[in-house]
């Protein structure tokens, strides 16, 4: 799924995003006791942050030192604005990256290549085609690439440690420092939290809705609190900050499938109401106490009650299901946020939020061979309702999306026949799906399965 993205690139767009929407409008001031002083303006900084000579700042040979003791004492600015904001110190100075123009392309490039494996993108590309999600034949690497590559000002790399940025001549616009500000979170919260660890643990490990629950954590920290040093901006840097924004090209991201769209910018968007709803629970000290309280489901991010309450997922059966000669390719869950993603392509958005929302649980599985995708969905509601809710949902999906014939009725579920296979059933408050190419792959889950 894709969910196996990358937490920094989006940063600049996120960003513009906040600033379209006003700062005032989406922070609110947590209990005084908790929260640390917001600074006047960011050209008045009197923040303690850190010597720039103190910064363990990896150099481009290329960089004019002018330029480079600039930004040095611009980044080390921005630590004591981070400090302040967040209301935690550094524990040691943060280690920075200050590149030329062609080594931050490089590394940009080679963080992309890290993440994406050009053949799981492909059989991830041909499973979203067969659900109807995406075109057939789109090349689904390229498109992640030019999203991740469209605009990207910095971003903190959990894996060494650094907030990677790119040099300038004129030192940093207002925008820049918004974005900067942000990637300092991270920094900072690493640094308390050891959150890095975790986050590669349950994106290898973890069942994805997991990896995408922490995400919105991390990100929804970063974001509320750049709103935060937002609101300490002058007018006239604030006038600055939003013409930046609007001038930035966000072509690709806008000409995306809205599901694409969406599950990118899902960490920041749903993480910051997530934050807000602990800062509003109990100041910046709830915010910390989450890294050690970490949600464990999307739905815990998009109804932050079901956090605060740790409602966890209900018993569900496993799928240990086999298909001799197919590849298993993945397993894991969809999580309400999953659904929402595949029923708001074909369903009213109404009625897809509805009906992701009454998720209980799920877990399905997803076999390749070849060209050919199949994949078993079982989904347990939280009452026999919800279930019903979703079954309506997935059958118009299946009609509006999936290229299949007519339904007939077969051991008390509904089988489609075409050039795709479906099989949909419910039992109480259980739902099974199965989806495939190959027919008789779908016959064969669907028999094994207990349909």
């Amino acid at each position: 799924m894709l969910r196996r993205l990358l937490l920094p690139f989006l940063a600049v767009v996120v960003a513009a995003g906040c600033i379209d929407s006003g700062p005032a409008a989406t922070t609110r001031p947590a209990d005084p006791t908790t929260t640390s002083t917001v600074p006047p303006s960011s050209t008045t900084t009197t923040s303690p942050g850190v010597d720039p000579d103190d910064l363990d700042a990896t150099v481009s040979p290329s960089l004019d030192p002018e330029v480079v003791a600039r930004m040095r004492e611009e980044l080390a600015e921005l630590v004591g604005v981070t400090e302040s904001v967040r209301g935690l110190p550094f524990l040691t100075a943060p280690k920075v990256a200050i590149l030329d123009e062609a080594a931050f392309t490089d590394r940009v490039n080679a963080l992309i290549r890290e993440e994406l494996d050009p053949e799981e993108v492909a059989a991830d590309a041909r499973f979203f085609a067969m659900l109807g999600m995406l075109d057939p034949g789109t090349d689904l690497a390229r498109l992640l690439v030019d999203l991740y590559t469209e605009q990207v000002a910095g971003f903190y790399d959990g894996d060494t440690e650094e907030l990677v940025v790119p040099a300038s001549e004129d030192g940093f616009t207002v925008l820049q420092r918004i974005t900067v500000v942000h990637e300092l979170v991270h920094a900072l919260t690493d640094q308390h939290f050891d959150f890095d660890p975790e986050f590669q643990r349950r994106n290898e490990e973890g069942n994805g809705d997991d990896a995408a629950a922490m995400a919105a954590l991390v990100e929804g920290d970063a974001t509320y609190f750049q709103l935060v040093y937002m609101e300490s901006l002058s007018p006239l840097e604030a006038l600055q900050a939003a013409t930046e924004a609007l001038s930035i090209d966000t072509s690709v991201l806008e000409a995306a499938p809205d599901w694409i769209a969406a599950d990118l910018t899902f960490p920041y968007d749903q993480g910051l109401r997530l934050v807000e709803t602990l800062v509003d629970d109990g100041g910046i000290a709830r915010v910390d106490r989450a890294y050690q309280e970490l949600p464990d489901t999307t739905e815990q991010v998009l109804e932050p009650a079901k956090y605060l309450r740790r409602e966890a997922p209900l018993p569900l059966e496993p799928l240990d299901v086999e298909l001799a000669g197919w590849e298993l390719f993945d397993e894991g869950t969809l999580g309400e946020w999953g659904l929402r993603l595949v029923l708001g392509t074909s369903n009213p958005p109404g009625f897809a939020t509805q009906a992701a929302a009454g998720w209980g649980n799920d877990t399905y599985r997803e076999f390749v061979r070849g060209d050919d995708t199949a994949m078993v969905l079982r989904y347990r509601g939280d009452s026999v309702s919800d279930a019903e809710d979703l079954t309506d949902a997935l059958l118009t999906h299946v009609s509006e999306k999936i290229d299949t014939g007519e339904p007939v009725e077969v051991d008390g579920g509904l089988r489609f026949r075409g050039a795709t296979y479906v099989f949909l059933d419910r039992v109480d408050e259980e739902v099974l799906l199965v989806v495939s190419t190959d027919e008789a792959a779908g016959e064969e889950l669907r028999r094994r399965v207990g349909g």
